[in-house]
């Protein structure tokens, strides 16, 4: 149980882009018909259809027609998911703008979380807080997470790195976390190392509380 346990927790992020994707390319069952070139709540869209359950709306999805501004934010002309209630959840960015304290680069993929977070997928390897983030792949590609406040969760380096003086290592299976104090959180030892008097193999998930200490895993 434990290893399954693990395995999800390395590929949460992954399983999330793989989410949109499937959302983007679903059939047809559990969606209403495409309706082409609609204008609604004054945005221009070349095509839209809902998510349907038990004949309640569960979801918008939309292709826009051209660049638009939406809730302030610069909307690229793409693809668009808002909840039932017509909030904005998915979007590519035309412009760079700043999101909760951060400033996201032009083409980014932002998907808001139900407590206002931000999941971004950069267009292409990124700096963020110190950090190189891989980036790229669309609404399905790698993506980075960040708290309310804008600091940075979880994150795929472009390599092994020294975080906290813990070697990281950072893969497409093996993501890091961060704290929102940006202490370590959670990472795959990528050396056997000796922490808090106990010595961990390389390839070991381990679990930081917000003082360095290790935790057991949650």
């Amino acid at each position: 149980m434990k290893s399954i346990r693990l395995k999800a927790t390395q590929l949460a992020q992954i399983c999330l882009g793989t989410f949109i994707l499937v959302t983007l390319c679903s059939c047809n069952r559990g969606y209403s018909a495409w309706e082409k070139n609609k204008l609604i709540n004054g945005i221009e869209f070349e095509k839209i259809r809902y998510g349907l359950k038990d004949n309640d709306t569960t979801a918008i999805i939309g292709y826009l027609k051209a660049n638009t501004i939406i809730e302030q934010y610069p909307c690229a002309a793409d693809w668009v998911h808002f909840t039932k209630d017509w909030k904005l959840k998915l979007f590519r960015l035309c412009n760079k703008t700043t999101i909760n304290n951060f400033e996201y680069c032009k083409n980014s993929w932002i998907r808001f979380t139900q407590e206002g977070s931000v999941i971004c997928v950069f267009p292409e390897k990124t700096l963020v807080q110190g950090f190189k983030c891989i980036g790229g792949g669309g609404p399905s590609g790698i993506s980075t997470s960040f708290y309310k406040s804008g600091r940075l969760n979880y994150f795929y380096s472009d390599g092994d790195i020294l975080v906290d003086n813990i070697l990281c290592k950072s893969d497409l299976f093996n993501n890091i976390g961060l704290h929102e104090n940006g202490k370590l959180k959670e990472c795959t030892l990528a050396q056997d190392k000796r922490i808090n008097s106990i010595n961990y193999k390389k390839g070991t998930r381990i679990f930081f509380d917000e003082a360095g200490m290790v935790k057991n895993m949650p």
